[in-house]
Order: structure tokens, then C-alpha cells, then sequence
């Protein structure tokens, strides 16, 4: 290679942008640091940042810091009331009404 050649290739590298550093949505959810300054970068972008794929990346990793992974639910509906028939928890148990108390009430 002659030096024409190297130098074209080093120009090409340097003026080529780095798409392996652009950061995933996992490395950006692990590191608040990063999250953050991507964040920062997105807001100083203005309304170009809605067709910024490095601030798509980083509204997605936002939204998983701060859902989570999945939905946390309940497997089985709870009866808040329990001595009303629901169809739902065939199973559960009725509790009993107690009495009322014999005598005069109070007061």
C-alpha cells in the first residue's frame, strides 16, 4: 500500500460515523450516566430528535427503567368482599355473617 491509500483510509474512518458505540437499550437501563446524557443530547435535538434513531433508543430504554421488564398482576381475581357470591373464585371459602348483638344498643 502506498501512502495515498492509507491516508483515503484514514480520513474514511475517522469521517465515518461509530455505529457500534451507539449504545443499546440494555447498556443505556444499566448505566444512568449514559440514559441520562442521550436524554440530555435528545432534548438539545428539539423536534429532530423524533427521527433521531440514537433518541428512539434511548426513549425505549426510559420506558423499560421505569415500567420494567413485564406486568405484575395478580394470577387470581380477589374478593374484597367476601360474603358475596362471586363467580369468579368458585372455590373461596363464605364466611359466616355473625350475629347481632342482643340487647339495647348503645347510647
Amino acid at each position: 500500500m502506498n501512502a495515498k491509500t492509507l491516508v483515503i483510509i484514514g480520513i474514511l474512518s475517522i469521517a465515518t460515523p461509530a455505529w457500534a458505540a451507539t449504545p443499546t437499550i440494555d447498556q443505556l437501563v444499566a448505566n444512568p450516566t449514559l440514559l441520562n446524557t442521550e436524554m440530555d443530547r435528545c432534548k438539545h435535538l428539539g423536534m429532530a430528535a423524533n427521527d433521531d434513531a440514537r433518541c428512539r433508543t434511548a426513549w425505549q430504554a426510559e420506558n423499560k427503567r421505569f415500567f420494567g421488564n413485564g406486568v405484575t398482576y395478580t394470577p387470581e381475581p380477589v374478593n374484597i368482599f367476601r360474603n358475596t357470591p362471586n363467580k369468579l373464585v368458585p372455590a373461596e371459602k363464605q364466611w359466616p355473617i355473625p350475629p347481632a348483638p342482643a340487647g339495647a344498643p348503645h347510647g
